[in-house]
C-alpha cells in the first residue's frame, strides 16, 4: 500500500469571492497542483512524460465541498491513487485546513494516459512502477447516491 503525497499552500486574497471565501473554481487549481506535486515527488514530470511521447489528462472530475477556506489559511492537499491499471488511474484527493484539520474538499479525478496524438495507451511500465508508490486500493472515494452518481 502506497503513501499519500502531501502539499501545502497558502490561500491568497485574490482567490476569494464576494463571500470572502475561496471561489469554488480555485479548488480545481489546488487539486491540479496536488497531483503535479505528487508526480514530481515520484520523479515524474509532465515534461519528461511528453518527451517520451505520453500525456496524462483528466477525463472526469468530481468535487465535493465540505467547508469554506479563507484567505491567509494554509491548506494541505493529500493525493493518492485509488485505482491503477490499464489506461486509467483514479486519483483520490482531499484538502484540509492545516491548523484545525477541517475538511474543506474531497475529490476524485480519473486520469487517462494518451499518446501525443491523443490515442489512449496503457500506462507505460516505467510510469506505472513509480505510480504504485501512491497506490492505496482502500483510499476512500467521495460518497455516491443510489443512482451511482457522486454527491
Amino acid at each position: 500500500m502506497g503513501v499519500p503525497a502531501r502539499h501545502c499552500l497558502k490561500v491568497r486574497h485574490y482567490e476569494a469571492d464576494a463571500y470572502e471565501h475561496v471561489n469554488h473554481a480555485n479548488y480545481v487549481h489546488y487539486l491540479e497542483v496536488g497531483r503535479l506535486e505528487a508526480l514530481e515527488s515520484l520523479g515524474i514530470s509532465l515534461q519528461e512524460m511528453r518527451r517520451q511521447g505520453y500525456l496524462i489528462v483528466a477525463r472526469d472530475l468530481s468535487v465535493r465541498f465540505h467547508a469554506p477556506a479563507r484567505p491567509g489559511e494554509t491548506l494541505e492537499i493529500t493525493t493518492r491513487i485509488g485505482e491503477l491499471g490499464g489506461v486509467r488511474s483514479v486519483w483520490v484527493q482531499e484538502i484540509r485546513e492545516v491548523e484545525s484539520r477541517r475538511l474543506v474538499v474531497t475529490a476524485e479525478v480519473t486520469g487517462v494516459f494518451l499518446t501525443e496524438n491523443g490515442r489512449p495507451v496503457r500506462i507505460p511500465s516505467a510510469f506505472h512502477d513509480k505510480l504504485t508508490a501512491l497506490y492505496d486500493p482502500d483510499a476512500p472515494s467521495p460518497p455516491l447516491r443510489r443512482d451511482g452518481k457522486f454527491i
